[in-house]
């Protein structure tokens, strides 16, 4: 399941973030690691961009960078 797929209010665990993107950095810089918990806290009315708690920290993320980041519920 990737980080799209989850809906508002849903908890998940990251399970796998992309090692061949120019955004993995970035993502790693904010925290998006596997193993860590994240919570899907708003989603625009379009679909994208999704706003997700992580590490007491809301991040807003791209429908497309999501659909990179596997998780588990």
């Amino acid at each position: 399941m990737m980080l799209s797929d989850i809906k508002e209010n849903q908890r998940a665990t990251i399970t796998e973030i992309p090692h061949d993107s120019s955004v993995t950095r970035r993502l790693l810089d904010m925290g998006f690691m596997p193993g860590q918990n994240i919570i899907c806290t708003n989603i625009a009315a379009f679909g994208t961009p999704a706003a997700y708690e992580l590490r007491g920290c809301k991040i807003a993320l791209r429908k497309k960078d999501a659909e990179r980041i596997g998780v588990i519920l």
